[in-house]
């Protein structure tokens, strides 16, 4: 399935204008449309002692929220117009949080590209959070495209591709999501990180035929680690892979939030562009 729908996350960030260049040149491999994102967040209402102060501050309210909406809509149009200038486009604005926004709008999309989350453990929960919220309920697969990411059209994955695997529902949606991309590399790897209990190879040689009926020569890389989040962030290190592709929480996002785990972990602290699905 061709990614025909994209919806980029419009925030002002370091990685802003790297996702929405990722958002067009798959829009240009696909004929497809991008669907810049802005969202306000909720409407603050004014005290309710405000008085007549209530309407002065409504439409100073209103009209910091039209010039945030038209700076987005023009660094979209500057991105475009620069990496993919045929791409068609359009913007979505909607007062309400990232988070939120991405999830409702992220379900009449193909793929969602969202900010990622901040690699500050104390940033504010609605900066933090977005990316993972829309991720566990969008229903639709995720790329997070890191700063000064190269791309170009047409699509092409200099490079090769590794895949996260663990023989896991959410890693097998992941790999099955990813195969428009992953059949523009140039080898896919699949990694099988083996923990204490792993077994073997976790299904990975099955995957292996299956890749080759859609085209793709893939191998296999089993290696056995202490921590699965840290030899992957390692390996990813080391390789420099073109995408990584992995399942999201395939453990309770609560735990995850406790103890910490693999999604949270290259949600905040992945180098390479990150596919990702639950």
């Amino acid at each position: 399935m061709d990614f025909k729908t994209i919806l980029v996350d419009l925030g002002d960030d370091a990685a802003r204008d790297a996702r929405i260049a990722a958002a067009a040149v798959l829009a240009a491999n696909s004929d497809g449309v991008v669907v810049g994102l802005t969202a306000l967040g909720a409407r603050m209402q004014p005290f309710a002692g405000a008085g007549a102060e209530a309407g002065h501050y409504a439409v100073l309210q209103d009209e910091g929220l039209k010039r945030l909406a038209a700076r987005d809509a023009d660094a979209m149009r500057s991105v475009l117009e620069r990496i993919a200038p045929g791409v068609r486009s359009a913007q979505v604005v909607v007062e309400a949080e990232a988070g939120w926004a991405l999830t409702t709008h992220g379900r009449a999309a193909d793929i969602v590209l969202p900010a990622p989350p901040s690699a500050d453990e104390t940033a504010p929960a609605p900066m933090a959070k977005a990316a993972e919220y829309a991720l566990l309920h969008a229903g639709r697969p995720m790329l997070l495209v890191p700063p000064q990411t190269p791309l170009k059209t047409p699509l092409s994955l200099d490079g090769h591709a590794v895949v996260a695997w663990n023989g896991r529902r959410e890693a097998s949606r992941a790999l099955a999501d990813a195969l428009p991309l992953l059949a523009l590399a140039s080898r896919v790897t699949i990694l099988v990180l083996v923990t204490d209990g792993g077994m073997g190879d976790e299904g990975a040689s099955d995957l292996v035929p299956w890749l080759a009926r859609h085209g793709l020569d893939a191998t296999i890389r089993v290696e056995a680690c202490a921590a699965a989040d840290d030899a992957l962030l390692r390996i990813v290190s080391d390789v420099q892979p073109a995408l990584l592709v992995a399942g999201g929480y395939g453990h309770s996002r609560l735990g995850e939030l406790i103890v910490g785990g693999t999604t949270r972990t290259l949600l905040r602290r992945c180098t390479v562009p990150l596919f990702m699905s639950h």
